[in-house]
């Protein structure tokens, strides 16, 4: 189980998070919802280890999670280098993870289908093939916790259905999947459980998303100002 417990985060003067509470069980899906400037984007570098709270802590089956192995995540634009290939991409990041092996690299880039693609250049690749390499890199060493920012951003119709297969699959061995986006339907075709977050706080959490129209909850807590994400 991850556990966030009384998460508060400013910068300069403004508070963006306050107070934040939220557990991920294993074999969960997880929408997390919010209009911009929310509080969402921070959270989530808070949970993938990007950034660090003012307070509060971060609980991985109940002792203080220390460091970000068992964490893959997308968020935001990924930084690869445009004149390496695929393949070379992640050998060199699986640098930073000492139990990682060749094959585990290899079998990232075959699960999220670049294997015909794996010597081509980064900076060869449409946007489709980036965001699975992206996926690739978050996958490839076997986290407990997924943290997916806009994963479907500017990948085609069959990429999404293939990332869909891969997110339930993973969950369903057990582990833990939060994601984000702008699309509501979209989340919920894939998400079990939702958290809504507004103005810095946890505004609303639903268990089971299947017995509940989310667009409606969505706009029952959140001001109708500004884009859902």
């Amino acid at each position: 189980m991850l556990e966030i417990k009384n998460i508060c985060k400013s910068f300069k003067y403004k508070q963006v998070l306050n107070e934040v509470s939220l557990e991920l069980k294993p074999h969960e899906i997880c929408a997390l919802l919010g209009p911009n400037g929310a509080g969402k984007s921070t959270l989530i570098k808070i949970m993938a280890g990007l950034v660090n709270p003012d307070s509060g802590e971060i609980l991985l089956d109940g002792n203080v999670k220390k460091t970000n192995q068992d964490i893959g995540f997308m968020i935001e634009g990924p930084s690869f280098y445009d004149n390496l290939t695929v393949e070379k991409n992640l050998i060199a990041l699986s640098q930073f993870y000492p139990s990682l092996k060749k094959d585990d690299v290899y079998n990232a880039i075959n699960v999220v289908g670049l294997t015909p693609h794996k010597k081509v250049l980064y900076k060869n690749l449409s946007l489709g093939m980036k965001q699975r390499l992206y996926f690739a890199y978050a996958l490839m060493g076997k986290p407990k916790i997924l943290i997916l920012d806009e994963p479907f951003n500017g990948i085609d119709p069959i990429s999404i259905k293939l990332f869909e297969d891969i997110i339930k699959a993973y969950a369903e061995a057990g582990n833990i999947i939060l994601i984000s986006g702008h699309g509501i339907k979209e989340l919920e075709s894939i998400c079990t459980s939702a958290y809504i977050i507004n103005n810095g706080q946890i505004v609303y959490h639903c268990e089971d998303i299947k017995k509940i129209n989310l667009s409606e909850e969505f706009f029952k807590v959140v001001s109708s100002s500004g884009d859902a994400q």
